[in-house]
């Protein structure tokens, strides 16, 4: 039995969907999953990775939206008659996922109460980064938009500091965020200056979370950032 989990949730997953009926795929970092060219019914459950999705704006610039990690999913919009606008899916670290055709998806989400559930968490989940970023993106200087980046993207070591592994470059970071490689460094190095995070271990460590998260809440007022 497999585990899945998309933003702390953890779900098993029954052998009889699972068990080897749907072929696996491995993306190796950098390469797309999906791009808006192409055209199959296929969706991709992510087992283990990160897929970033993105879209070209009007200058060429890419514009990332969301970041998936396992148990989530790519194409599934597209299942149900909603294709995704000009979406790029790009493995960020190198990605296994399980192949299912449309009718394959929608056949287990009627038939397999557990994938339904799985499903259905996923979405909520995705809605509710996207309503965090979307505040984020009307309310927070850019300064404070990489410091709830830093936070979100970060996993608690057995220190329970926040880490970011594989450590990004400034430009990804700075895609994320919609803004300038530039900036990003500028700031990136202003927080090191201060000792709000450590990178010399081939790793971003946030060494004062409590800093970062002061400046967030400063920056929305009376509203609540997770």
């Amino acid at each position: 039995m497999l585990t899945a989990s998309h933003m702390a949730i953890s779900l098993p997953l029954s052998g009889s969907l699972l068990g080897g009926r749907f072929p696996r795929r491995r993306f190796t970092k950098g390469t797309f999953i999906k791009q808006p060219e192409d055209k199959t019914d296929n969706i991709y459950l992510i087992e283990a990775g990160k897929v970033v999705t993105f879209f070209l704006g009007p200058q060429g610039h890419d514009v990332s939206f969301l970041e998936l990690g396992a148990g989530d999913f790519v194409g599934d919009l597209s299942a149900f008659g909603s294709d995704e606008p000009a979406t790029y899916f790009q493995a960020v670290d190198d990605t296994a996922v399980l192949v299912l055709s449309r009718g394959q998806f929608l056949d287990a989400l009627r038939n397999q109460p557990e994938f339904a559930e799985l499903v259905a968490k996923t979405l909520c989940g995705r809605l509710l980064t996207m309503k965090q970023l979307y505040v984020e993106s009307i309310l927070l200087p850019m300064k404070t938009r990489l410091y709830a980046e830093l936070i979100r993207h970060g996993v608690r070591d057995e220190q329970g500091r926040l880490c970011i592994s594989p450590m990004p470059t400034h430009a990804e970071l700075a895609r994320r965020i919609a803004s300038q490689r530039e900036t990003v460094t500028k700031q990136m190095s202003h927080l090191a200056k201060i000792g709000a995070i450590d990178s010399s271990r081939g790793l971003i460590t946030i060494t004062d979370e409590a800093y970062l998260r002061s400046e967030i809440r400063n920056a929305l007022g009376f509203l609540e950032w997770q």
